[in-house]
């Protein structure tokens, strides 16, 4: 496989950029309904800190994705695909993007309004302020979550009208990303 995109295809590294994130992203999410509930202590604190260090982490992977992007030529849409959804899919993808960078700087906002260290993997990246900013904070918090939300809704379009064009249309969009399927029969 080709590591470079092309017209027909998605090349090596725009794939493994797409699929870690994407694993990343779930696990954040996961994880991020779960941490809120979990009694005070060392594992809620190591917990909270994993999960920052890996939005921080998808954060960079997504600035990658973009600059990755920008540098290569996208895959051509289905010959024949209606213009409404060639619209939807490029709104779509500038939505997961914008949210892909919206939802972990949030979060490094709130952290860093609620007067902690911004901390990745142990390294101390950005350290607090020295008080807290309620007004940030609450702002922050709630781009945070609600970004969330919109990002499920999202994703959950893109896997649908993946999983439309694999099995329905029966056309090769989803194995361009997901190579190691075999055509839909």
């Amino acid at each position: 496989m080709p590591i470079r995109n092309s017209p027909e295809r998605w090349g090596s590294i725009s794939i493994a950029l797409h699929w870690i994130t994407a694993l990343a992203v779930l696990g954040l999410v996961a994880v991020g309904y779960v941490m809120v509930d979990l009694p005070p202590g060392r594992t809620k604190i190591d917990v909270y800190n994993l999960h920052k260090s890996i939005g921080l982490t998808v954060l960079a992977l997504t600035l990658l994705r973009l600059g990755w992007r920008l540098a290569q030529p996208t895959p051509q849409l289905p010959e024949g695909m209606p213009g409404w959804q060639a619209w939807a899919a490029r709104l779509g993808h500038l939505g997961l993007y914008v949210l892909l960078l919206l939802i972990p700087a949030s979060g490094w906002v709130y952290n860093w309004a609620s007067n902690f260290p911004t901390r990745w993997f142990g390294l101390t990246v950005l350290a607090s302020p020295g008080q807290v900013d309620a007004g940030l904070k609450a702002l922050s918090k709630a781009v945070h979550e609600y970004g969330v939300i919109a990002l499920l809704v999202l994703l959950l379009a893109h896997a649908g009208a993946a999983f439309y064009h694999h099995y329905q249309l029966k056309d090769a969009v989803l194995r361009r990303m997901a190579p190691w399927l075999k055509p839909a029969g």
